[in-house]
């Protein structure tokens, strides 16, 4: 099949995606992911007659590739690309395969019994309390960004929703007379959360202060009424981190929402509250972020155990 009919195809696609609310990023990887696909099988490729083994020489190929290559700005690195970036990219070229074949462009989909790479088991690290009591001491008090900014840091921590979930909020998502606050996960899935006295004070506090008469429906906004963007954001919390003295730390909106969810579980909350609080569709993460906080309490139980203290021989 031709170029041009892969571009109709993805056009198609990106429209039927759009349709059923799936979020920009995820629609955006797919069709990079396909034309990446497609430009590496080069003039032989076809999506009418390409089978599972052109993908699996894909695969093979793409866990030699380096990191980084044909990036226009970064060198190519010489490690290979990541067993998580190898996965992403089969997983969204077999869902385009999988929509043709719903949707009846191809007769039956050749990537059905091509299994994704396993990916190991990665560690989720998180902020201590240290470090959070540090960045938000970091962030002025008083003024528009300030106040901005200790609400969406609290809100991140406190919330344990995602950032485009918070850049995304409007003025009527947060509701002071019953301390709710209503965001669209993926899929435009409504869900409804609920703010700490801490959350509650820091996001009233810039509301009323310095939100409420700025023009725009945007929650959490520039001088201008502009939304912020999770590149902002990312900047800030970089520049905040460097203030505090904490520069050589990772700090990301992400990581925070994962500290979020494993030290509610430390606090004694449970799996199934943590599960729709972060809007995931399955317990497989929670069940993540519950085997990290299990192994925290045994290194705690190993290191402060009374028993241990006691200088006992025996």
């Amino acid at each position: 099949m031709s170029t041009m009919n892969l571009d109709v195809l993805l056009s198609t696609y990106k429209r039927y995606m759009a349709a059923e609310a799936k979020s920009p990023r995820t629609i955006e990887s797919t069709e990079a992911s396909v034309r990446q696909f497609a430009c590496h099988i080069g003039e032989g490729f076809d999506i009418e007659t390409i089978t599972a083994d052109g993908l699996r020489d894909y695969i093979i190929f793409l866990q030699s590739s380096p990191r980084w290559q044909s990036h226009p700005t970064i060198a190519a690195d010489k490690g290979p690309l990541s067993p998580f970036t190898v996965a992403t990219r089969v997983r969204t070229i077999k869902a385009f395969w999988s929509w043709l074949a719903r949707e009846e462009f191809i007769t039956e989909d050749p990537f059905r019994r091509v299994k994704t790479p396993k990916t190991p088991c990665r560690e989720v690290r998180i902020l201590t309390p240290e470090i959070c009591r540090a960045l938000i001491d970091s962030i002025p008090k008083k003024g528009l960004v300030g106040k901005r900014d200790r609400a969406l840091l609290l809100a991140l921590l406190g919330l344990g929703a995602r950032i485009s979930e918070l850049t995304s909020l409007r003025t009527g998502d947060v509701d002071f007379d019953s301390g709710q606050v209503r965001v669209l996960g993926k899929g435009s899935k409504e869900r409804r959360l609920f703010m700490s006295p801490l959350v509650f004070k820091a996001m009233h506090k810039y509301w009323f202060s310095e939100r409420k008469d700025l023009p725009g429906d945007w929650f959490f906004v520039h001088k201008d009424g502009r939304p912020l963007d999770r590149w902002y954001v990312n900047h800030q919390l970089h520049k905040y981190a460097v203030k505090a003295g904490i520069g050589l730390v990772s700090v990301s909106p992400h990581k925070a929402r994962h500290t979020f969810a494993t030290l509610f579980l430390r606090n004694g909350g449970d799996i199934f509250s943590l599960q729709k609080i972060l809007g995931h569709s399955t317990l497989d993460m929670s069940r993540h972020y519950a085997q990290m906080a299990d192994e925290d309490v045994e290194r705690q139980m190993r290191a402060h155990s009374p028993v241990e203290a006691m200088g006992l021989k025996l």
